[in-house]
């Protein structure tokens, strides 16, 4: 008789993690592989969450294609506002006895308040809100990068770049972080404006550190962005709140590589509604595969 694994994938701009429990929830591999956006790389995306499956499977002596198992996944990507690409990345998952794909943040926000209501605002790659109010599920934000996901990595990174050419063309003044994204890339201008015009938002979000470094060190124009990033913060908190239902303000969690750098900058009404979060996006992917299971199963 086949034994089930349940898998969980929390995909996102920069990363993807994977965890494999059995049927009795006990965990028995974890792993991080590589970013997993279907809007901008569908097949990039399915070889980072096979990549991660592989190696959390492997180190219980485990592996895909073994017929003693019978694998289900439950996937939170980024990139699911996108329906044609949602089809495009189901098509592929032919080995797996179930599978349901939604959103990261729609994972993040069932493992946060461990399926019970509640709220998240992600500031990673990406910025999105998601709220689940008895059942009734809004999302704020989370439209894509360039032209939305205002206030995370890929927006600090490319509002670095943008004042960093104003500098080298003489329209704004010298400063320590536009000289440090200027050394990036050798001092060279070419080279930095043939970057940017191929760059994904995972690139654009690995030049987010230096403006933390230099928030660090009081740069002004450092402190201006994460500024401006908290307010983008602040009116997804505000946007969440008017599609509630519920009377009381939900619970929330601010997650993402991001949010700590934004949080001492939030207004005192976002601050009071945030919690930790009871349980990791990979657990609230197997929540949903599980609930899926049980609800077709009856």
């Amino acid at each position: 008789m086949q034994e089930d694994i349940f898998i969980g994938v929390d995909g996102g701009g920069s990363k993807t993690r994977v965890v494999c429990q059995t049927l009795l929830g006990e965990e028995i591999g974890c792993a991080q592989a590589g970013p997993s956006n279907i809007r901008t790389d569908v097949d990039g995306a399915y070889q980072s969450v096979i990549d991660g499956i592989n190696s959390a499977l492997s180190g219980a002596g485990l592996a895909m294609g073994d017929d003693r198992y019978r694998y289900h996944i439950g996937l939170g990507l980024a990139g699911t506002e996108v329906s044609l690409c949602q089809d495009v990345f189901l098509a592929k998952l032919t080995q797996f006895e179930s599978s349901v794909l939604a959103s990261d943040a729609y994972v993040a926000c069932l493992g946060a308040h461990a399926g019970k209501s509640g709220a998240v605002i992600i500031a990673g790659t990406g910025v999105v809100g998601y709220q689940i109010d008895r059942g009734v599920v809004s999302r704020v934000a989370g439209w894509g990068f360039p032209h939305a996901d205002e206030g995370g990595g890929a927006w600090l990174g490319l509002e670095a770049i943008r004042a960093t050419f104003q500098w080298i063309d003489g329209r704004r003044s010298v400063s320590p972080l536009f000289e440090s994204v200027f050394e990036f890339f050798d001092n060279d201008a070419q080279a930095m404006s043939t970057w940017a015009n191929q760059a994904k938002p995972k690139d654009f979000a690995e030049l987010a550190p230096y403006v933390m470094l230099h928030l660090g060190k009081e740069e002004p124009f450092a402190t201006q962005l994460i500024q401006q990033a908290a307010q983008y913060i602040n009116a997804v908190g505000e946007a969440l709140l008017g599609h509630q239902t519920s009377k009381k303000p939900l619970p929330l969690c601010l997650m993402g590589g991001v949010a700590p750098f934004l949080e001492p900058f939030l207004n005192e009404k976002l601050l009071k509604r945030i919690v930790k979060p009871k349980q990791s996006a990979t657990q609230g992917a197997i929540l949903m595969i599980r609930k899926y299971i049980l609800d077709k199963t009856g």
